[in-house]
Parts: C-alpha cells; structure tokens; sequence
C-alpha cells in the first residue's frame, strides 16, 4: 500500500510537471479567455467588482458570453502568490489536471475491485496523452469542470451521494457543458438512490446545497445571460436556417424544418464522436483546443478501448458497468447539438471514460500477458512524449496568430511611451484589445471603474469596449479613415501596412513567432 501511495505521488508530481513546465511559451501566449479570466479574478480581488463594475457577480459577463463563477474565483489565489501572468492563470487548469490522474486511477481501482496494476496505468496515460496535457496548459473552466465531473461520479461509486451533488453543483457553476448534462446526472442519482434503497426522506439535507445550485442554474438559463453562450455556438444559426429555406424549395415542411434538421444534425454530429478519427488520429478542427491532425489518445490504444468496450457488454449487469457504459454515450450529447462537432470541450467528459475502457481491454487479456501490457504501455507513452513536445514547441510557432501573439510586446511598448503621446489608437483586427492592455499594464480596476474615457456598446450579442484613457479602440477597415488628418502627439499600432506613410513613422514591428508580421507600431509627433 505505500509503494502504491509513492508511486501515485510521483504520477501526480509527473503530471504536475508535465503540465507547467514553459507554461509561458506553450502555448505561445495568453488568448482573450484567458487575459479575461486573469483581469477579472484581479478586478475582484482589488476591488471586489469584476471589470464592468459589478459587485461579487455569479455570473461575470465579460466579453458577453458570460463566464461562470468559478474558475475566476478559485484564480485569485494563484494571483495573490504570483501576480498576474500566464502562470497564475492557467495555474486552476494546472492544478485540475494534475488531479485527475488520481481520479480516475480511484475510479479503475474501484472498478476492478481487486489488486491490479492498471489503475496505475489508467493514471498513466491520463498523465501523458497529449490531449490531457494540452487541455491543462490551458486556461480552461472545461478542463476544471473534467475533473470536478470525474470527483462526483467516483463518490456515487463509492456511495458519497450527497458529496456527488455538491460537486457536481460546483460543475454546473464551473462549465456550461454540466448544464446539458444535468438531467442525465439526476437521473443516474435519482436510479442509484432507488437502486440502494437511500432513505431520502432521512437525509434530504445533504441534497440541499445541489437543489440551491440547480435552482440558480434553471433561473439563470431563463434569462439572456444563461442563454448568451448557446446563441453563440447553436445549430439552428442564420446559416442553417437559410439552409433550411432552401430546402423547402424542393422538400415539404412535413420534412425540412427546424426539428427535423436539428435531430439529423445533432444525430450526425454525436456519432462523429466515436469515428476513431476524433479521438485516436486527429483530433478536433478547433485548433486552441489540439495540435491539428494529432491524436488526443494514441492510436496504438484504441484496439484496447474496442476490447473493453465488448468486455463491458458482457458485464453490463454490473453496476459499475452500467455506469461507464452510461458515461461513455452521454459525454458527446453537449457537443452534439452545437457547432463545430466534435468539439474537444465540450465533449471532454468523453476522454477519461475512453481511457477508463482502454483499461478494461488490458483486463480483458489473460493475466500471464499482464507483465507485456505494462511494457507495452510504458512504451507507447515514452514515445508518443518524444513526439509530442518537439510537435507541440511547431504548433506554438505556427498558430501564434491563433492565440493573439504579440499583445504582451504592444503593452510594454505602450507602458514605456505612454507620457509621449495625447492619442493613442490601436486596431481591433485580432481581437479585445483592451483586456490584453488591462492585463499585461496591469490597470487598476478602480481607475478602470470609473474612468470617464470609457466608451462601449452592445451589438452582435458582444460587448466591444471602443476606448478609455488615452486608448482608441478601431476596426482595422477603419484605421486610413480615421487616421488621415492625425493630431499631433499620436502612436497608432495597426496592422502591417495599414496606414498612411505620409503621415506616419514606422518605429517597430511585431512579428508572429512564425516571422509574419503583425504589427506595426507607427508615430505621428
């Protein structure tokens, strides 16, 4: 038992490594989410407003979309320790991901019911498949949500029901996907309660903090807020539904309308979840999320996850069996009826079950090849880490555009001439400005509160901050235009090119880590 206890440490040690080691530089910088989740956990702790000025919110609206609570909360301890920078924001995701190796090895442990080394292993390959790692180098409410998910399903297993809903409670403030879980959660304890016989009416209590959660839930989905995120990602877009009306040119409603296209749709999208193709060869197309055409779980796994899913049919009887099984079919229904399927986030409750079933295909052997199934797997990880990182260290270079490099040098140059100038302009081409500015400054959140220089609206379903301070905020179609009669004392950074040479000096460029420009910092004295 304590050789188990050492070797689970040194796996959560590992894993902890593996998921920090130049968080600064991989992936290459801070994206928008994540400079947002940094500033408003700083907003809080400052002033005890997120940015927009509200007071403790349950719900912070940031850019529009509407974050849930709880990942900005938990990261104003890391900025409290480290200040504001990559670290302290990822540093939830670090963290939640270094767990869950842990989670799941008590989950396989629990399954198995017997003295195994493949909880290890299961623990194992949580900790160096790439799609766990990448995911937890990430500032990501769904990769803390993953392993909150992972702690409520464990203690069903082990009969912590009213502990289960706490934390999954604590999920449905965390990621959006645990919202379209909920009703396949309440089933799974409604029947598990009746299953055991729990004398509900005795300790109906333990529930109550669940019933709180999904009360505010169910209000804040009712309202634009709750709603926000899902018009963003819906099926049943302005695309679709022009698709729709086209359709009806040559088919009855009776046929083509917005159900029948949804349920075909969303049926598609959820089978694509189990084409090997997802999860064993490419992975998804949303490149923030995966290195693209690269596997989440490696390949040489997936004849295993075949094996354990037949193994767990034939034992379908048991309860822990149901479970999985359960787990395993549910976990796509979130990606599957928005855009963009597969989605790794929002069908990230997918990956753990998969590796779960891997482990299962390894029991289902007999036990003399045991001893070749740790080799094999202790194989198949050590290359796919010397793969990885030199394919991870390319993608940082190549997508560095994806993940708005080149903010952090605008701020220093900013911080550094800011007395210079009266006007400073800077164009909106890749996305939020302001928040990078708030950030990497960082800008007091009282300041920021009350600047009278605030200029904002609302359109499109997005907040777009237009100005404060000394900073103009512009589309990039926009800089000649408003640039061409410049005032005197005014730094304009725009994109390459974008500007008029006659009026303005060029005094620095910012390239993308792949060498493409991407800004260009120009003067008008």
């Amino acid at each position: 038992m304590k050789s188990i206890n050492t070797i689970l440490f040194l796996i959560i040690l590992i894993s902890f490594i593996v998921r920090s080691i130049s968080i600064n530089n991989l992936p290459p910088s801070l994206n928008w989410d994540e400079v947002s989740h940094g500033y408003n956990a700083y907003s809080i702790l400052k002033a005890g407003k997120d940015e927009w000025g509200i007071k403790s919110p349950f719900i912070f609206r940031a850019f529009g979309d509407y974050k849930l609570p709880v990942y900005i909360y938990l990261t104003i301890l890391p900025v409290i320790f480290f200040g504001l920078n990559p670290l302290s924001v990822r540093f939830i995701s670090i963290i939640a991901g270094s767990l869950l190796p842990l989670i799941i090895y008590l989950i396989v442990n629990k399954i198995l019911q017997k003295k195994s080394i493949l909880p290890l292993l299961a623990a194992s390959i949580i900790t160096f498949s790439p799609g766990f790692i990448f995911l937890s180098r990430v500032a990501l409410e769904a990769n803390l949500f993953l392993t909150l998910f992972c702690i409520s399903l464990y203690l069903i297993l082990i009969k912590k029901y009213g502990l289960s809903t706490f934390f999954y409670a604590l999920c449905l403030l965390t990621y959006n996907s645990s919202r379209v879980l909920l009703p396949f959660y309440i089933i799974l304890i409604i029947y598990t309660l009746i299953k055991n016989k729990f004398k509900f009416y005795n300790k109906f209590f333990i529930f109550l903090p669940f019933i709180l959660v999904v009360s505010i839930t169910i209000f804040q989905s009712l309202n634009s807020s709750g709603q926000a995120r899902y018009k963003w990602v819906s099926l049943l877009d302005s695309g679709s539904i022009n698709k729709i009306n086209e359709l009806r040119q040559t088919y009855p409603r009776l046929i083509v309308n917005k159900v029948t296209y949804f349920s075909y749709t969303a049926f598609n999208n959820y089978l694509s979840h189990f084409n090997p193709k997802y999860i064993f060869i490419k992975g998804a197309s949303n490149y923030q999320f995966n290195i693209p055409d690269y596997y989440l779980i490696s390949p040489l796994f997936y004849i295993f996850f075949i094996l354990g899913l037949i193994k767990s049919i034939k034992n379908i009887k048991k309860y822990e069996i149901k479970l999985l099984l359960y787990w395993l079919f549910v976990s796509p229904i979130p990606s599957s009826i928005t855009r963009d399927a597969p989605h790794v986030l929002r069908s990230i409750t997918l990956l753990p079950v998969v590796v779960i079933m891997i482990i299962l295909g390894f029991d289902y052997l007999n036990s003399k090849y045991l001893k070749y199934s740790v080799v094999y797997i202790i194989c198949v990880l050590t290359i796919g880490q010397y793969i990885f990182w030199p394919k991870y260290s390319q993608y940082a270079k190549k997508y560095s555009s994806a993940w708005q490099y080149g903010y952090k040098e605008i701020v220093s140059i900013l911080k550094e001439n800011y007395s210079k100038y009266d006007y400073i302009y800077i164009t909106k081409k890749y996305g939020e400005p302001h928040e990078f500015i708030l950030f990497y400054w960082p800008w007091d959140p009282q300041k920021y509160h009350q600047d009278q220089n605030k200029n904002w609206d609302y359109h499109a379903n997005w907040y777009w901050v237009n100005g404060f301070d000394k900073f103009t905020f512009i589309n990039d179609w926009e800089v000649l235009e408003k640039t061409t009669n410049p005032i005197s004392k005014t730094l304009l950074i725009t994109s390459p090119g974008n500007y008029n040479q006659s009026n303005f000096k060029k005094i620095k460029s910012i390239n993308f880590l792949d060498n493409t420009p991407a800004f260009d910092v120009v003067e008008y004295e």
